[in-house]
């Protein structure tokens, strides 16, 4: 499993989702994607961090788009968060918006203007998961294809805040990952690894979402973490 409740592992929010589950909601989401959009679009991720948007991101590098991660905070504390939406629309100029099904119809975005599709672990769209995923077909991206944008917020209030990063292919989300792979190998703390993540472009909630499924092993362990031979 990707994500596990490991005592003290910093990604316990993601726990028990396996890597065929994972699979089979962004399979789900890229199919539903492609129907809709074509490849290199920005679709806006508005999620907690957890399954949902693992899911989510991970079928938006399946479909061949771009994501762009809008975090929200844990329930009762994202009011902010989605003020602040209204701005990220007209920053990101998204073609599509995911977020979890227990929330869309809330979010202030002007569905005339811009998609807004829930996308869970039972339906993406309104259509089940497993229909979806079933219909998916790779759509041949290549390592130079533009993967993921970091959105980076204003201060509250500010209508014209908020910036753009420049946008990762997936060559280059593969170039970091190596990096924190080979840092996690040598016993680097956690704190060394947000610091090599930021210093790199990635933000908090997306080196997280990837490194434990880089090549395919956790890299918290429930022991200390040592050099590799």
């Amino acid at each position: 499993m990707p994500y596990d409740v490991l005592p003290g592992a910093p990604l316990a929010s993601t726990a028990g989702l396996s890597y065929a589950e994972l699979d089979r909601r962004a399979r789900a989401v890229a199919g539903r994607l492609g129907a809709l959009l074509p490849p290199g679009s920005p679709v806006l991720l508005v999620y907690r961090q957890g399954a949902d948007f693992a899911g989510a991101f991970f079928g938006c590098l399946y479909a061949g788009m771009i994501a762009v991660p809008f975090p929200l905070g844990e329930p009762g504390g994202g009011a902010v968060s989605r003020e602040g939406l209204a701005v990220a629309i007209r920053r990101v100029g998204p073609a599509a918006v995911l977020t979890a099904g227990d929330g869309w119809s809330a979010l202030p975005v002007d569905h005339g203007q811009v998609s807004v599709l829930e996308a869970d672990g039972v339906r993406v769209g309104g259509l089940p998961v497993l229909q979806l995923a079933d219909r998916w077909r790779p759509v041949g991206v290549l390592s130079g294809v533009g993967a993921y944008r970091q959105y980076v917020p204003g201060r509250p209030g500010d209508d014209q805040g908020g910036r753009l990063e420049p946008v990762f292919s997936h060559a280059d989300l593969a170039h970091v990952l190596g990096e924190l792979h080979d840092a996690c190998r040598l016993g680097a703390a956690e704190d060394e690894l947000g610091w090599i993540a930021s210093v790199q472009g990635l933000e908090d909630a997306v080196w997280r979402l990837l490194l434990p499924v880089h090549e395919g092993r956790a890299v918290w362990e429930t022991g200390p973490l040592g050099p590799q031979p």
